[in-house]
């Protein structure tokens, strides 16, 4: 009896500490709910008394118009059970609504004081300042008691109280049944342990035992084993209660998890979207009631993706770890800090005078945040961009400020970063041109507007067609054909330039696939910008295109390097080169003599092929310095063993220059134009070089 007795204690305060726990989360999970609803209502109303009463000010009858807002007052009444009086006052005069609760604490029947106190719901007021027609202000006073929502919670819980009582007393009538039933048999079952060990109840006659003594034996063992069963059934119970309350534990905390993670940032901490939205509104109340300005400033990494790319991820999260905390520590009780998701934060600037307040927090921000970060190796060095925009009394949501502080951000990137910028109506228009001019070339690509055209390449020395340059069009559906100083340079800074330039690939080797189909071995250049060398996948997706096309060799594709004041990292791209060449590509330095023209990218650079400039070659015949640079970037090229081609040929007489020059590839208008990959072979077919440029071979070019 003793063993099965001192069950009941560990039971008991099992029970206790389950019922304890889920009372506590069932009283704070339904006192929030009804919280939630029962502020929103009273916000809801608030708002709809406000503009109901605006159009009685009308009124020139003082006494008419105070009966109209008695009567729009009485109406509200019903509406909300939780209202318990309503006041308006204008100069001179009130009109005063109570309902049938009257303003006073008094709890709804059946809650008791202390469930009042623990579930903590306060009365609400509300204060609103309607702006009348002539000039004044009403005062709307609006008084909430929580009698009703406490009611709800107080009922739910009770309810729950009542089942759990049930489920109690049924737990301990079984137990008190089971004891009761084999009470005389355990205590024979003590007994016997006393003079049987390693839990071996059995009974052992000795040698010669009667009978009767015999077959008592076997009931008592009989019963022995029985009980023996019912204790390992009642280790088992235990076992299982113990993995239930766990369980149960577990559940718990799993919710007020994914509770926290609906209004917080999973990262970093920060409040997300979701809650920047609600503290939004309770700040745009306060501003207007304290005739404050409120400013929403979007703190935008400058390069962030760069840090990404070249560190990994981890460094990049530690980073935006330590941004948020910098942030969160500039806060303090006044302002409000969130994160809308990548490197974008948000920094609500509450109460604040003037914009002069606004910019002295912003400087002072900007400078905490430029200070060095800590990653595994090394401190890293990052800035923000901040785009702010100002709430003045206008009528204006999260989402539209926002929006506003979105363009401003990218007017603080166009001015060197690590800069501030407050929205100007003056340029909203502009940038929302750039952008909706952004989303139609994507649209242009996503609905197969883009084009490439072809520019030949040929030996002027043999008269034979080597290659050809694809050249990106878009068939606008308006406006023609575009050429690409149309619209990339709205992509170039965008991720966008990177899928135009693998569609420009694909679409390049497709159609030489085509070629080799009808015995054409042309090499064809596609142009790389700068952006593709900053991804770190850049070599393994390119040899994964080219695995789509098992037609073409890889040392028919020559790729170009444009944009060359944009590659920082010379040895990153050195790094490129040298993998993109050992799969068979060729590389050409674009528009030498501008941006690669010093000794030092021709040597560090290990391309296979020099393009002389277009604005060189196009003016040599009447200029004498642009001919003296072309034939030195020849001389050069011939120096470290580089094929050289000249761009701009407009003319026989161009070519025929080159030749004597010693440059014998080229390409340009008066050899061919860029054209349709449909027209590219009957040309080549119809090509016929220059007789010039078969004399040139054998004259001197003057001096």
């Amino acid at each position: 009896m003793g063993s099965y007795s001192r069950l009941f204690i560990p039971i008991t305060f099992l029970i206790l500490a389950v019922s304890a726990f889920r009372y506590h989360a069932l009283l704070g999970t339904e006192t929030a709910l009804a919280n939630a609803r029962y502020q929103s209502e009273a916000r809801q109303l608030d708002l709809f008394l406000a503009n109901s009463v605006l159009p009685l000010a009308v009124h020139t009858d003082r006494h008419a118009m105070h009966d109209s807002v008695r009567q729009v007052l009485r109406s509200a009444l019903p509406l909300n059970r939780s209202l318990a009086a309503m006041r308006w006052d204008t100069a001179g005069a009130h009109v005063e609504v109570l309902a049938d609760n009257k303003l006073t604490d008094t709890l709804a029947d059946g809650v008791p004081a202390w469930f009042a106190r623990l579930a903590g719901m306060a009365a609400i007021r509300s204060r609103l300042t309607v702006a009348l027609p002539d000039g004044g202000d009403g005062i709307l006073d609006v008084h909430y008691t929580p009698g009703l929502p406490l009611a709800q919670v107080w009922q739910r819980v009770r309810g729950q109280a009542v089942l759990s009582t049930i489920n109690i007393v049924l737990v301990f009538l079984l137990l008190g049944l089971i004891l009761a039933s084999h009470r005389k048999l355990l205590a024979r079952l003590v007994q016997a342990t006393d003079r049987f060990r390693d839990g071996n109840f059995a009974v052992r006659l000795a040698a010669g035992a009667t009978p009767e003594a015999q077959a008592v034996s076997q009931s008592f063992n009989g019963m022995a084993g029985d009980i023996e069963e019912l204790l390992t059934s009642l280790k088992t119970s235990q076992r299982q209660l113990g993995e239930q309350l766990n369980e149960t534990v577990h559940m718990q905390q799993a919710l007020q998890k994914l509770s926290w993670q609906n209004y917080n940032d999973v990262l970093t901490g920060l409040p997300n979207r979701a809650a920047l939205a609600a503290r939004f509104e309770q700040e745009l109340f306060l501003a207007r009631e304290r005739q404050r300005l409120l400013a929403v400033c979007l703190f935008d990494l400058d390069h962030f993706q760069a840090i990404n790319d070249r560190y990994g991820a981890e460094a990049g999260d530690e980073i935006l770890k330590q941004v948020a905390g910098r942030l969160h520590g500039f806060t303090g009780q006044i302002h409000y800090a969130a994160r809308l998701g990548g490197d974008e934060f948000v920094l609500l600037l509450c109460g604040q005078a003037s914009i002069a307040s606004i910019e002295q927090n912003i400087t002072q921000l900007l400078q905490e945040l430029s200070r060095p970060y800590q990653g595994d190796q090394q401190a890293l060095h990052v800035t923000a961009s901040v785009g702010i925009a100002v709430y003045a009394g206008k009528d204006l949501n999260t989402e539209s400020l926002l929006r506003h502080a979105d363009h401003a951000v990218y007017q603080a990137k166009l001015t060197g970063r690590n800069q501030y910028h407050f929205f100007d109506t003056n340029l909203d228009e502009e940038v929302r041109t750039h952008h909706n001019q952004r989303t139609e070339v994507r649209q242009a690509l996503i609905n197969g507007e883009l084009r490439l055209y072809y520019q030949p390449k040929v030996n002027m020395r043999a008269g034979t067609v080597v290659g050809m340059e694809a050249l990106l069009r878009w068939q606008h559906p308006r406006r023609g054909v575009l050429a690409p100083a149309q619209f990339l340079p709205l992509v170039e800074q965008t991720d966008l330039i990177i899928d135009i330039g693998e569609w420009v690939l694909r679409q390049a080797l497709w159609q030489m696939q085509r070629w080799v189909a009808c015995g054409k071995h042309w090499v064809v250049s596609v142009n790389i910008a700068a952006r593709h060398f900053q991804q770190p996948d850049f070599v393994s997706r390119l040899e994964t295109i080219l695995g789509e096309f098992p037609g073409v060799r890889a040392s028919m594709l020559e790729l170009e390097i444009l944009e060359s004041s944009a590659l920082h990292d010379i040895e990153d791209v050195r790094r490129i080169i040298r993998a993109c060449q050992a799969l068979g590509i060729t590389f050409a330095l674009d528009d030498f003599g501008t941006g690669y023209s010093s000794m030092s990218y021709l040597k560090r650079l290990p391309a296979n092929i020099v393009k002389i400039d277009q604005s060189f070659v196009r003016n040599m015949l009447n200029d004498r310095d642009d001919l003296h640079l072309v034939r030195a970037v020849i001389g050069l090229a011939r120096s470290f063993s580089l094929t050289v081609i000249a761009e701009g040929v407009e003319s026989v007489e161009h070519g025929a220059r080159l030749i004597q020059l010693g440059c014998d590839l080229a390409q340009g208008y008066g050899i061919a134009r860029p054209m349709p990959a449909d027209a590219v072979l009957e040309w080549a077919n119809n090509f016929i070089p220059a007789p010039q440029w078969r004399i040139a071979q054998y004259s001197e070019v003057p001096i």
